[in-house]
């Protein structure tokens, strides 16, 4: 049959015996790509929903049908209430679905912590449940093919991944990993070679995917974490060398464990909080890290998905705002202390919002959700004196282009240069986006000049130029006469006397490249806790079926000396770390800090 537009995604009911048993399944397809799996609903609640993945097994008819089978997987078919195929993609004819039976049934009980043996070495231990790992993957090769896919794989990383710090840090690595493909006995260490390599790269643009991301708790932590200073229990748990402590940031209605902001997150499962988030690079197909290997932010920033999933349990430092004080011991809780199936709210770095008239997408969900719409949302800021007209704009993306944010950051321009004494970015959440977007912003505050060329994808497989030295300079005007695009910031019409803060945390792409062309701007101040994520580069995207797919990073920025960007954060002008203190005292610190600068230094 033939699945239309009105019938994506299409489902038809499947009928299997009620036993527990094994299959292979298999479909024929033509004229489109797709997401196809079998889906089990359960009666038992533990067991849930549970799917097989399909994926082309290299079969081609003359007509141009591909054949697509699943790895053998286990279905319970003793509680099964109901099996159905859904097909997402249009325009694609559909034919000859079947169940073969293949291979031991396994049950998938249940399981506590990501390591729990009981697993095995073929499923992993995601949200309390046994997840068998073939589920996800394709099917491992014809032996003929198998080292010519794994080389084929590797090559698109030697050829195609990175910058200058990238290439010489994180790649050796991670092609040692996916050489294990080599010698790898079935599809799910296969494959899951293949992603760990891609994610070994260690890099914010970089990411392996699989439908397997999908699969998570349905317990929710109704708070945030993020990183800061725990100034109050330091005799109870003193600070990690190296890196931040994790508070408690904001909490939402529901699901918080009785935890307030300032309280203090010390360990999970016995290690600090992001030693235990970094370790699951190993297991976890959605690991996403800054390229700057001093950024913790993007680990902080999921520690609340993180723990349901992954964890045993976690220890706890509770506080009190009178005073304010702190208990004296550590509070350790199980992952069964989390409630189920409640919202939660938004983590975005931001303990509290600044502006007045919230947009009406979002209204009575300000401090609560932390969401802001795709619009960046710009108005007074509250606690000021109308006088001293100070405004801010709130916002996370980046994206310009035809029908993007370009024109809406130039017409704040406007606004701001017409009506502000001075100004507050908060940017704490910098999802990234197109150059020209952070061009347009840093228009308000300098006059133009060019600040690097790039993102220069390699001239050459593999080719990022000379590390230091005249031969890295020429390098980058061989770049320049090249044509290779440059970053060019400021505009003749900037307001040098308005002071701007741009407040930054979990900022990387784009978000690196706004504090940099804002940086060193005659009247403009950077505040965070940290350096941004160093993605200085673009990206390549390999899409395969089902849900299988990688993304790599890819060439760099090089300043006119020849020196490379990737892997170097943009530092902040004012460190401010968010404490105890201030947060049980409702303070936002870094915003705080902000706005005490600009009042200081108002427009006349």
């Amino acid at each position: 049959m033939r699945v239309t537009a009105q019938q994506d995604p299409f489902e038809v009911d499947l009928k299997l015996p009620a036993v527990n048993a094994a299959y292979a399944f298999k479909l024929w397809v033509r004229h489109s790509r797709t997401w196809a799996r079998v889906v089990f609903e359960h009666a038992d609640a533990a067991r849930g929903t549970e799917a097989a993945w399909l994926f082309p097994t290299g079969k081609v008819t003359s007509d141009g049908w591909v054949e697509l089978a699943s790895n053998p997987v286990s279905v319970t078919g003793r509680d099964l209430t109901r099996a159905f195929l859904r097909v997402e993609g249009s325009a694609v004819d559909l034919d000859a679905l079947e169940a073969v039976p293949a291979g031991e049934y396994h049950a998938g009980g249940a399981c506590l912590g990501v390591a729990d043996p009981i697993c095995g070495p073929d499923a992993v231990c995601i949200g309390e449940r046994c997840r068998q790992g073939a589920r996800y993957v394709p099917p491992l090769p014809h032996p003929e093919h198998r080292e010519a896919v794994a080389r084929y794989l590797a090559s698109r990383v030697e050829h195609f991944f990175g910058g200058r710090y990238t290439r010489k840090h994180s790649m050796p690595v991670a092609l040692a990993e996916m050489a294990k493909m080599l010698k790898a006995p079935d599809a799910w260490s296969y494959w899951s070679s293949h992603a760990r390599g891609v994610r070994f790269l260690r890099d914010w643009h970089t990411s392996s995917s699989s439908a397997i991301e999908g699969q998570s708790s349905a317990r929710r932590m109704g708070l945030c974490f993020i990183e800061g200073h725990a100034d109050l229990t330091q005799n109870v748990w003193p600070s990690q060398a190296g890196r931040s402590d994790v508070l408690v940031s904001h909490v939402g209605p529901k699901g918080t464990l009785g935890l307030v902001p300032g309280d203090r997150l010390v360990a999970v499962d016995g290690k600090h909080p992001v030693d235990w988030a970094a370790s699951l690079i190993d297991t976890h197909f959605g690991h996403h890290v800054a390229t700057d290997p001093d950024v913790d932010a993007e680990l902080v920033e999921s520690l609340r998905d993180l723990i349901p999933r992954y964890a045993k349990t976690f220890s706890v430092i509770r506080c009190d705002a009178t005073g304010p004080s702190c208990s004296p011991t550590v509070e350790t809780l199980d992952i069964g202390a989390i409630e189920s199936d409640l919202q939660a709210p938004g983590c975005d770095n931001r303990p509290l919002y600044h502006l007045a008239n919230p947009p009406e997408q979002f209204p009575g969900m300000i401090g609560t959700y932390h969401w802001v719409p795709f619009v960046p949302w710009r108005d007074s800021v509250l606690g000021t004196d109308p006088a001293e007209k100070v405004y801010g704009m709130t916002f996370d993306t980046l994206y310009g282009g035809p029908g993007g944010l370009t024109q809406h950051f130039l017409d704040a321009n406007q606004f701001f240069k017409q009506n502000a004494r001075g100004v507050i970015l908060d940017h704490r959440a910098g999802n990234g986006g197109t150059m020209d977007a952070p061009e347009a912003i840093t228009q308000l505050v300098r006059k133009p000049v060019e600040m690097g060329v790039g993102p220069v994808f390699p001239l050459a497989a593999g080719d990022v130029g000379p590390e230091s030295g005249p031969e890295a300079v020429a390098w980058v005007k061989k770049l320049k006469d090249m044509g290779q695009a440059s970053f060019m910031v400021g505009s003749d019409q900037a307001d040098l006397a308005l002071p701007v803060a741009l407040i930054i945390h979990r900022d990387g792409s784009a978000s690196d490249w706004l504090p940099h062309g804002m940086k060193g701007a005659p009247k403009v101040k950077i505040f965070g806790p940290h350096e941004t994520a160093g993605a200085f580069s673009s990206f390549y995207q390999f899409s395969y079926w089902s849900r299988f797919d990688f993304q790599l990073a890819s060439g760099d920025m090089y300043l006119d000396d020849g020196s490379a960007l990737i892997g170097h954060g943009i530092a902040p002008d004012v460190i401010v770390e968010h404490t105890q203190t201030s947060l049980l005292g409702g303070k936002d610190a870094p915003f705080e800090a902000a706005l005490a600068w600009v009042k200081g230094n108002l427009k006349p």
